[in-house]
């Protein structure tokens, strides 16, 4: 190591200024504890080689480090792997009321993945959607939420719980979401838990319509997701805040209830 950092790039063209393959070990510029270098020409090269530190005595070893000095598995998978972009999405999946079944669902839908019959391998089970049965192909556009089916679950929601929605296609909707709902504010989790549950029950009525042949009203789909982040939020034993009484307003829940923490 010189004080300019690692050796390798110090030195990009390689044998033309060194006369030294990329290939070579560590060993061939060493002898007898000391460096060796060939004669070399380029000053950049001489500068370089003696800005090295003094060989010290001692037996060589092979240490993993991190960008951050230590080594750990984590930072070796990142190197190995590299992060992808950073999506503004991931937002929707984190919460005071997250449910894990709920986000799992949600995550495939908002990446496009859910086994929608618009996919060619999956046209055998038909084409057309089974919740409005109206003949459109289904798709994640369709489904969430240009469908009459889940756009009347969504009105259902609206006269349960007071909540502003868009009524855009699904990319947008994505997007929408993602930023008026960001942040640890417990009305804005809330609103993702809620995003979460519907996208949740209307790919589990999807399901139970294609594979079991039954099927359940708006009325009891907008039942199940209203009840479960009602009594999210009751379970929670949130503080007796100015946000919890909104939040509670917001959600038609009395005030006080059992289960509310007493501060």
């Amino acid at each position: 190591m010189a004080s300019q950092g690692p050796l390798l790039p110090q030195f990009p063209l390689g044998p033309r200024h060194t006369f030294i393959p990329s290939s070579a070990p560590l060993s061939t510029v060493i002898s007898e504890d000391t460096w060796s270098w060939p004669h070399i020409t380029d000053m950049e090269s001489i500068d370089i080689t003696h800005d090295l530190p003094t060989i010290h005595g001692g037996q060589d070893r092979i240490l993993w480090t991190g960008p951050r000095g230590s080594f750990s598995s984590a930072a070796a998978y990142d190197l190995f792997r590299p992060p992808g972009p950073t999506v503004d999405w991931t937002s929707l999946l984190v919460g005071t009321f997250r449910i894990p079944r709920h986000r799992f669902i949600l995550w495939l839908a908002v990446q496009g993945r859910l086994s929608t019959t618009d996919k060619p391998w999956l046209q055998h089970l038909g084409s057309g959607c089974v919740l409005c049965q109206d003949g459109i192909p289904e798709s994640h556009e369709h489904l969430f939420f240009m469908c009459p089916f889940a756009s009347e679950c969504i009105r259902a929601i609206r006269r349960e719980v007071f909540f502003h929605w868009p009524y855009y296609n699904w990319s947008s909707v994505i997007r929408w979401a993602s930023a008026r709902w960001r942040g640890k504010h417990v009305v804005n989790a809330a609103y993702r838990a809620l995003f979460a549950s519907l996208v949740y029950h209307l790919w589990q009525e999807r399901n139970f319509r294609v594979f079991q042949h039954t099927s359940r009203p708006t009325e009891e789909i907008v039942r199940i997701v209203v009840s479960e982040i009602r009594d999210l939020i009751i379970c929670k034993q949130l503080p007796r805040t100015v946000s919890t009484r909104g939040l509670y307003r917001l959600w038609r829940i009395p005030w006080p209830v059992e289960g509310v923490a007493h501060t």
